[in-house]
Formats: C-alpha cells, sequence, structure tokens
C-alpha cells in the first residue's frame, strides 16, 4: 500500500468523486447529493466539482442541475485501452468462451483493495440471457470474480478486505478453489444467476483478473457449471502465459482454517 504522506488530500478528493459518479447507483447526482456522499465539505466540494468540469473530467447538466462523467474520460478511456494490451487478449479470450459455451462471458479485475469492475463482456446470444455493464462494480468479496481473487490473497489481507465472510466456511472453499483452479457462486450476488470465473495471473503471480461465465440459475446447472470451470481454466492459463504471466504454487497444504482464532 502507499504510504499516506505521499497523498495529495485534494487529489485524492477529486479521485474519489469520479469513482463515486462512475458507479451505476450514483450517476447524475445533484450537488447535495455529492457532498453526502463524500462526506465533504460544500465549499470544497464545489470548488472540486467546478475545476473537473473546467478539465471536461465531469460533466454538469444546467437543465436538470446534475453531476456526470464528463466528455474527456472517453479520450482518457480510449488511451489507456490503448496501453492495456492485456485487455486486448482478454477481449480475444472472452469471445471464444462466449462462443464456445453459449453464455455470457465477462471479465473482472480490481480497481480498489475492496472492489471489482466488469472491463470486458461477450453477451450470450440466446434469447434470454444474463447482461452486465462495463464498469458495474461489486464487493472483491462476492461472487465468483471476488472468489478467484480472494483465494490467492495472503492471510492478512483477506482479513482486510472480506472481514464480514472470514471464517472456516469461507477459508475452506478458498482452498477449493486453489485446488480445482476456478470458482463457482451459487446465486451469491445475483438472486437466480449463477456464475463460474477462473483467475489470469500477472508476472508476480498476483491475480490480474478473473474470466467468467454467468447464467441463469435453471440453464447453468452444476455439472455445466463444473464442465465450465475447466474450459475456463484452460483458457485462463493460456492467457497468463501469452501475458508473461506465472502461476502461484499451490502450497499443499496448511489449511488456512487451522490458523483461525
Amino acid at each position: 500500500m502507499l504510504d499516506e504522506k505521499y497523498i495529495i488530500p485534494s487529489v485524492d478528493q477529486a479521485c474519489r468523486l469520479l469513482h463515486l459518479l462512475s458507479r451505476m447507483q450514483h450517476r447524475n447526482k445533484t450537488f447535495g447529493e455529492i457532498c453526502k456522499l463524500l462526506q465533504t465539505p460544500r465549499t470544497t466540494c464545489l470548488r472540486l466539482l467546478k475545476t473537473l468540469v473546467a478539465q471536461g473530467l465531469v460533466h454538469y447538466d444546467e437543465r436538470t442541475r446534475r453531476y456526470n462523467l464528463g466528455p474527456y474520460l472517453v479520450v482518457l478511456g480510449a488511451r489507456a485501452a490503448e496501453s492495456l494490451d492485456y485487455l486486448e487478449i482478454t477481449k480475444f479470450a472472452v469471445t471464444e468462451v462466449a462462443r464456445k459455451t453459449g453464455l455470457t462471458t465477462v471479465a473482472a479485475q480490481r480497481i480498489r483493495k475492496d472492489r471489482l469492475t466488469y472491463v470486458v463482456k461477450e453477451d450470450s446470444i440466446s434469447n434470454v440471457h444474463v447482461t452486465v455493464s462495463l464498469g458495474q462494480q461489486f464487493p472483491i468479496d462476492r461472487g465468483s470474480f471476488g472468489k478467484c481473487f480472494c483465494a490467492y490473497m495472503d492471510d492478512k489481507e483477506l482479513r482486510d478486505v472480506a472481514a464480514e465472510r472470514y471464517g472456516e466456511v469461507f477459508i475452506s472453499e478458498l482452498d477449493q478453489i486453489r485446488r480445482q483452479g476456478y470458482a463457482l457462486s451459487y446465486q451469491e450476488q445475483v438472486k437466480g444467476i449463477n456464475g463460474v470465473a477462473a483467475p489470469v495471473f500477472d508476472s508476480s503471480g498476483r491475480v490480474l483478473l478473473a474470466i467468467a461465465c454467468i447464467g441463469i440459475a435453471d440453464q447453468f446447472p452444476t455439472d455445466k457449471m463444473n464442465e465450465c470451470g475447466e474450459r475456463l481454466k484452460e483458457i485462463a492459463m493460456r492467457v497468463t502465459r501469452e501475458m508473461g504471466g506465472y502461476f502461484p504454487e499451490v502450497e499443499e497444504l496448511t489449511e488456512r482454517a487451522e490458523r483461525l482464532p
């Protein structure tokens, strides 16, 4: 983690404001709502908003008196995508999996200590299917995605980001994920939706992102989920190799559960 002494408060506040407006449930917020959500003094918040509007990073609608993300973020996002070659590799893999499985296939990446977001998606061609929004965020300890990240954290980090779930049952599930190479989620994040995900590792052996298939529970039973998990594991291993990543050794097996207080 970055030493707090290097954090510039005004820049940190501006970043938190942009993060807020990027979340689906916080689009198109009024000035008062933003102040309340950020717990920032009104004068400070107004200066931040005026500055970000002037730079094109935030848009103010004079008719509705609401704020949203600004147009220049489209440019920044496009430039970032151009420099992130791994997203192109991931997009190709996600499209391949969606075509072979007939399921909506997505990739999620960590954007904050305790949050993930969808960065790539390919919808199922089925008339009835699950879809997601790119940029949509969710907790890192939820769903098949999050468990892929949690399974490869050290104990201290896991306690920090998954305090509510940390316990013998959750630890045992993470051990199983490391053994089999993929994670399952039964209506865990959204009722009626099942998911299965496999991790992609970076050059340091940390989880860079997770690739997953999601489907309506009635159409995505356990046997199909496990079959899909094996396919995803193979794809994730290939993507890891293509990006120069490596797979951390699965320690056999000092159970984390044994270290529970």
